[in-house]
């Protein structure tokens, strides 16, 4: 009987200590670093959150644990997330749209229990929520855009424009219709949608957004592809072999515009240079000319000096000459001209026929013959002489 005993309170404390180890679990729950829990209580119901690491008394209350931070994919791919978003761009054509978001949720207990009670689990909050609000933001930023802005110039606005309306909300639109015309004059009406803005110039938002609701941060946006339709694919690629004839054929203008450009600056370059040769020689030549004509002047000058100095040698040589017939010879000069007389008038007298002798009558001795020179005397001859000299 007492065996009986002991084995049945061993069995009995058996069960207990498994439904101990059991209930283990639901007495205590661990919170691990880079998320957050939501705890309900057992009895109460009552919502409370842990942020902090580590272990805390769960009394059996229901235990919801969230990711703070967490990136999300939106392809095709699978195993991802969110699917690929279909959009449609302004003017039609169609796309899926291929990318990631990540996030981080808001660590204030009072948002996220306010989170938890509209979405009650994590996975809810990524399909429900990040995907709507990423969806929604996309296919209305594309409604904005042109497919082929998109694929060229535009991607990075594109961008910019669809994580705005993550942040913040819908933007409120308006649309716009003008006639245009296409490249062969055929006219066709042209709807643009564009974004309202207030009074400052901020966007006008139509639909405040989730994120900004439950306090979500947008960390990272990235679209990584947009997968166009056929059509669009093929309008795409026609414009751009258009667009690649047109640089083509601009090119070939400006390097036509160039070449002619660089012809007329040669042609100006070689007419400068011959203008320039042109008029070295005109220089040279007139320079030559002046050198001449300066030493013609020269010449004349000297010339003029010669004749003024041959007029006024002569002159002086007159007034010299005048002077003498005035003041009378010079006594060289007279000596000289009686000199010439003198010989002159010997040799004329030597040729005048005079007597061999001459008798002079008188005297005491009653006459003698004499020479004929000896019978005038030398001072009359002499006196005879000066008188032929001088014409009388």
């Amino acid at each position: 009987m007492s065996n009986l005993k002991t084995n049945i309170m061993f069995g009995f404390a058996a069960v207990g200590a498994v439904v101990a180890v059991g209930l283990t679990g639901q007495l205590f729950e661990t919170n691990d670093a880079g998320f957050y829990q939501v705890k309900q209580a057992a009895l109460s119901g009552t919502m409370s959150t842990h942020n902090e690491a580590g272990i805390y008394p769960q009394l059996f209350g229901s235990i919801s644990t969230y990711k703070l931070s967490e990136t999300s994919y939106f392809s095709e791919a699978e195993g991802n997330d969110i699917g690929a978003v279909n959009v449609r761009f302004d003017g039609g054509g169609t796309a899926k749209i291929s990318g990631s978001i990540k996030y981080r949720l808001s660590s204030d207990p009072t948002t996220q229990l306010k989170l938890h009670s509209d979405f009650r689990s994590f996975s809810a909050v990524e399909h429900d929520l990040i995907r709507q609000v990423v969806t929604a933001s996309l296919m209305q930023t594309s409604a904005l855009f042109k497919p082929d802005d998109v694929y060229s110039t535009r991607r990075a606005e594109f961008i910019s424009v669809a994580e705005e309306q993550i942040r913040t909300g819908l933007f409120a639109t308006e649309s716009f219709e003008e006639l245009v015309k296409d490249a062969e004059g055929n006219e066709s009406i042209s709807r643009t949608v564009k974004v309202k803005h207030d009074k400052d110039g901020n966007p006008i938002i139509k639909t405040p957004s989730a994120f900004k609701q439950y306090g979500i941060e947008v960390i990272q946006f990235v679209i990584k592809e947009l997968d166009f339709d056929d059509i669009i694919d093929q309008s795409i690629m026609a414009k751009k072999q258009a667009e690649q004839k047109e640089v083509v054929a601009k090119a070939n203008a400006e390097t036509s515009k160039q070449d002619t450009i660089s012809a007329q600056e040669k042609g100006k370059a070689d007419v400068a240079i011959a203008e320039a040769a042109a008029l070295v020689i005109k220089k040279t030549a007139v320079i030559e000319a002046e050198k001449q004509t300066a030493i013609e002047e020269e010449k004349a000058k000297q010339a003029d000096f010669a004749a003024k100095a041959t007029r006024a040698k002569g002159a002086a040589e007159a007034y010299a000459a005048k002077l003498k017939v005035s003041a009378g010879l010079s006594p060289l000069e007279q000596a000289e001209i009686d000199r010439d007389t003198a010989i002159g008038v010997a040799d004329k007298m030597s040729n005048v026929k005079f007597p061999q002798m001459m008798i002079i009558g008188g005297g005491s001795d009653g006459g003698s013959a004499m020479n004929p020179f000896d019978a005038v005397g030398l001072e009359s001859f002499i006196k005879i002489s000066k008188g032929l000299a001088s014409g009388k």
